[in-house]
């Protein structure tokens, strides 16, 4: 007996009872359509938080001076001699409100630093327009695209005016307001919203300009360039051993790697929990077939009266199984993809205080995720198939021609 002979025989049966067969096929689909839109869009969204962290520099260390302690110059020259470490810079990070044209602020990032640093730190970093101001040139600074473009509208052009207002907590918790004017010197491509520092609603601002003209006299923090990811780890020691709990250290490569392995539990309890929509995708299939095999005792036994071998009507049984199961996965897998688009278009929202970035990112719909769907499903039909076909194999024809 030919293989398409086994499918045709397979299929005709399925026609014979439609409804039944229809129900069956919509309970296999669960399994594919959960696998693919949930796994789908967790896989997405975590590839996306692991590429932005990692692109935010992974040979970048951030150390940051805890309550008791205050970073100086000493500090800076100690850091710069670790073995291992290129380049070190002081950096001043606060939040502001940005005035826009029509009179609207938006919360935004004023972020001080060495230019050079910084897209060296962070070659991801392009500039759209203009250029990168000098260290010296105090009045200037680098808007981020979010900041310049409103509904991708430049709003604001290199050698526009913008203002800025930094509220810094002073003594006694007293909160202070500097204003201050900027001339824009260069605008930022589109970064896409890192989910942790958003470039896109970020103004850059050298050091000099942050002591001159906010009038600030104490370090965030040091930013250390390793030669190397590699190199990452042993610095951090090195830092930990000298400074103890003094400061804190935040590390990108470390940070991406811990997020990297989050999303892989992630995916691993999302494929472990729709396993349970396949195993309830076996008891229908063996429902269904069970049934399928009890009304066809006579036409089973008439088969083998033919000449049908044991083998030969397992193989039609089992195929009726794994063809529901491959109608369910193309239906499921579809839905999925549809499903998994839909639920991604709605973004991810990270709030911290009164600061939110939201991000978005396609779901992670791999060729291997689509196999990997495809071969479960057909494992359900063969699985949900064998005893049935296992007991119609069994049946004397003797008997089975009697059957009423």
């Amino acid at each position: 007996m030919k293989i398409s002979d086994v499918v045709r025989l397979a299929f005709k049966a399925l026609t014979e009872k439609k409804l039944r067969a229809v129900l069956t096929i919509v309970g296999i689909s669960i399994g594919p359509l959960a696998l693919i839109a949930i796994y789908g869009v967790t896989s997405g969204y975590g590839d996306y938080v692991v590429r932005e962290i990692s692109g935010l520099g992974q040979n970048l260390v951030v150390v940051m001076p805890g309550e008791e302690y205050e970073l100086s110059e000493e500090d800076l020259r100690f850091l710069s001699g670790i073995e291992g470490v290129v380049d070190a810079s002081p950096f001043y990070g606060t939040q502001a409100e940005f005035r826009r044209l029509a009179g609207e602020a938006d919360n935004v990032f004023v972020y001080a630093v060495e230019y050079e640093f910084l897209f060296k730190a962070i070659p991801s970093l392009v500039v759209e327009r203009g250029g990168i101001p000098s260290e010296t040139d105090i009045t200037k600074c680098i808007l981020g695209h979010d900041l310049a473009y409103s509904s991708e509208t430049l709003e604001h052009d290199v050698g526009d005016a913008v203002s800025v207002t930094v509220y810094r907590t002073r003594e006694a918790g007293k909160i202070e307001a500097k204003r201050i004017t900027l001339i824009v010197a260069g605008i930022l491509e589109k970064y896409g919203g890192a989910a942790i520092l958003n470039p896109d609603e970020t103004v850059f601002i050298s050091m000099e300009t942050a002591e001159k003209l906010l009038g600030i006299r104490e370090w965030s923090g040091i930013l250390l360039l390793a030669s190397e990811p590699s190199l990452v780890p042993s610095i951090t020691q090195k830092i930990r051993e000298h400074y103890g709990n003094a400061v804190t250290i935040t590390a990108f490569y470390a940070i991406a790697e811990i997020a990297s392995s989050i999303t892989g539990a992630v995916n691993f309890m999302t494929f472990s929990a729709t396993l349970a929509a396949f195993a309830v995708a076996v008891a229908g299939v063996a429902a269904t077939m069970i049934t399928s095999v009890i009304e066809r005792t006579r036409e089973i036994g008439v088969l083998k009266a033919l000449g049908f071998t044991d083998a030969q009507v397992i193989a039609l049984i089992i195929a009726e199984g794994v063809l529901m199961s491959l109608i369910g996965a193309i239906i499921g897998i579809a839905v999925g993809v549809a499903v998994a688009y839909i639920l991604a278009s709605h973004g991810l929202t990270i709030r911290a205080g009164m600061t939110s970035i939201t991000i978005q990112a396609s779901p992670n719909i791999s060729p291997q995720l689509v196999a990997s769907t495809i071969t479960l499903t057909i494992l359900v039909g063969i699985l949900g198939s064998i005893f049935p076909a296992y007991r119609a194999a069994k049946i004397p024809p003797a008997v089975a021609l009697r059957y009423e």
